[in-house]
């Protein structure tokens, strides 16, 4: 018999995800859907079929064998599960993609897991447009039987590669997650200065991206570098969000000052994200750090994209 599937928060992550169940997953149909905002799930639904959509989170966990969650912030995370769990659970399993704090995922595992029912934490590595592409990380943590359940619907349906952590607490996946948001932003970072700097010293980016390409011809650095030098940097629809970005760097940065643990580089990339959230306002894109290490370097927030071929 196959799993009946319910998905809670239709984000930008959450629409690629589910298109991808929907395409590439062998699950009873529909999928059950349900989001704050109804008619966002109603709409989506609509594009990609064998969907429905429900009023309440109830609706949806009552129907389901899987509820699987990709949600904004903790207090969605927190209002979720405080209404999952009011009813039966036994048997179900829970996958929360959502990214917050380790202690509190783990928290959440132990009254999932008390009331009878399966938790999997398992945030994802990856922006919007790598969930529709398949091509994200995924990083599922718990135990071991859980994480099987939900092991069918990743690779080559919803992700391209899994940190497997069967076996740990749910909170390490959180905490690998942050140590992934260190590597991003200073790739970010790394990427950005180096192409102001051959632009100030008369390089000139094309020649830049002629070396980047032959080193690094693969995400991120190369997807990374393509947004910057493309000016999709300042696109009117953000990739992520720099208010989200800075979200998640305060909890990156409260861990680094607890444990005493030094990461300059990763302080210089969230100073330019404050220039980017100054500049943009909280709807600017994170990769805007570009053009912050631009104005720092005297250069204009906006580039003036040219030909790279």
């Amino acid at each position: 018999m196959t799993a009946r599937i319910a998905f809670i928060g239709i984000g930008q992550m959450g629409q690629g995800i589910t298109t991808n169940l929907v395409q590439h997953g062998i699950f009873s149909r529909p999928l059950t859907i349900y989001n704050r905002t109804k008619s966002k799930a109603e709409d989506h639904a609509a594009r990609i079929g064998n969907c429905r959509v429900v009023d309440t989170v109830e609706e949806a966990v009552a129907s389901s064998d899987i509820i699987w969650s990709c949600l904004q912030d903790q207090g969605a995370v927190q209002s979720v599960f405080d209404n999952a769990l009011v009813h039966n659970i036994r048997g179900k399993l829970f996958v929360d993609s959502s990214t917050i704090g380790p202690e509190s995922t783990n928290e959440i595992a132990r009254r999932v897991i008390a009331a009878g029912g399966e938790f999997v934490a398992m945030p994802v590595m990856g922006e919007p447009k790598m969930a529709h592409k398949q091509t994200l990380t995924c990083i599922p943590c718990g135990k071991a039987e859980s994480v099987d359940r939900i092991r069918p619907f990743l690779q080559g349906v919803i992700c391209r590669n899994i940190v497997d952590l069967s076996g740990e607490e749910p909170g390490t996946a959180l905490l690998l997650k942050l140590m992934g948001n260190v590597i991003i932003l200073a790739t970010m970072e790394t990427v950005a200065e180096v192409n102001v700097f051959a632009e100030k010293c008369g390089l000139g980016v094309r020649n830049m991206n002629k070396l980047m390409t032959a080193l690094f011809p693969n995400p991120p650095h190369a997807a990374y570098n393509d947004r910057m030098l493309s000016g999709d940097y300042h696109r009117t629809t953000p990739m992520v969000e720099v208010q989200m970005a800075l979200a998640l760097a305060e909890k990156v940065k409260w861990l680094a000052h607890s444990c005493g643990a030094s990461i300059k580089i990763y302080d210089i990339a969230c100073d330019h994200l404050e220039t980017v959230l100054e500049h943009e306002g909280p709807r600017g894109d994170a990769i805007g750090i570009y053009g912050a290490v631009r104005m720092e370097s005297g250069l204009s927030y906006k580039n003036d994209p040219e030909p790279l071929d």
